[in-house]
């Protein structure tokens, strides 16, 4: 092992669309002086998030083949444990879990692994919360697992609702985690510093939502009806046809529509359009020039409840130029 010291790991979770490759890219740029390995996990086969976070000084690594909280678990260990193989010094990990995680696994990983054990220790772990559109979630398990074991909880959004609601939801989380740090943040900008490197994470806290922690191996199980797939088309778009459809989809297919993200490959224009959604708010942005060598496609992920993948893939169909 090239490196004696325990690695300090911040697993950063919420529920889909709260905001955590906003804040990932936020930390990596004030973090630009240290070597940050960043492990992204995504909920379906697909890989835009990656393409949406800023480069770091070592890598960044992508588990796409299921969820990280159960099926992929080994995969993590294993690497995990190629990277204290390395020859490199690595002064952070960073854990960017898919919205749909239960973070207990993932903390277990890191506490029950001997190996992992002894060269990791959990920094933090930090939910972001989707201030306008957590009531509509908050009676689904994942997003009331991911609250209860955050030592600090991040209300993003905090613009979006009224000083009421505010209270209202501060009083439901004092309730599911009265131990957790709450911070408030719009596009999550928030200082790092109240994030990183304080070592909040406190395992009797934890022991106390979930004694048996250290003793049982957790299963999780996601809700079933909601569902992801990835639309990919390598012919260009036509912009009037896209705003048409987007416009559709917020007004009719908002609510059903938990999570909606991707770059699009438009005729009319040479940059990509980087777009992203959450039920009914929806944002798309020019984002970078297409390189030269590089293959212009567009991928869009869908990630929802009742979702009609037909119906879905001929409105992609429609965009065509």
């Amino acid at each position: 092992m090239s490196q004696e010291t325990p690695i300090p790991v911040t697993i950063l979770t919420g529920f889909l669309g709260a905001g955590k490759t906003t804040l990932l890219n936020k930390l990596l740029h004030d973090m630009s002086g240290q070597k940050v390995a960043v492990i992204i996990n995504e909920f379906g086969d697909t890989s835009i998030d990656g393409q949406l976070v800023i480069p770091t000084r070592e890598e960044i690594i992508e588990i796409n083949s299921g969820c990280i909280c159960c099926n992929v678990r080994g995969d993590l260990i294993n690497l995990l444990s190629n990277l204290i193989k390395q020859e490199k010094h690595l002064d952070r990990i960073v854990i960017e879990t898919t919205g749909m995680a239960n973070p207990a696994p993932v903390i277990q990983t890191f506490l029950m692994d001997k190996q992992t054990a002894k060269s990791f220790d959990i920094d933090n772990v930090i939910t972001m919360i989707d201030a306008r559109h957590i009531q509509q979630h908050l009676h689904e398990d994942e997003p009331s697992e991911q609250i209860a074991f955050a030592d600090i909880l991040l209300l993003n959004k905090v613009d979006l609702i009224t000083e009421v609601e505010k209270q209202e939801l501060e009083k439901q989380l004092i309730a599911m985690n009265p131990n957790a740090k709450r911070l408030y943040s719009t596009y999550a900008n928030v200082e790092t510093e109240a994030l990183i490197g304080n070592k909040s994470f406190d395992l009797d806290n934890i022991l106390k939502i979930d004694p048996k922690l250290l003793t049982e191996t957790h299963h999780h199980h996601h809700n079933h009806q909601v569902i992801s797939f990835v639309l990919r088309e390598d012919r260009p778009l036509d912009l009037e046809k896209v705003n048409k459809w987007f416009s559709y989809l917020v007004q009719v297919k908002g609510e059903s529509l938990y999570r909606y993200k991707g770059v699009l490959f438009i005729k009319q224009l040479e940059r990509k359009i980087v777009f992203q959604g959450v039920h009914m708010l929806f944002v798309g942005t020019e984002g970078d020039m297409w390189a030269k060598d590089e293959k212009r496609q567009s991928e869009v992920v869908f990630i929802g409840k009742h979702l009609n993948h037909q119906e879905l893939q001929e409105g992609f169909q429609y965009c065509l130029a």
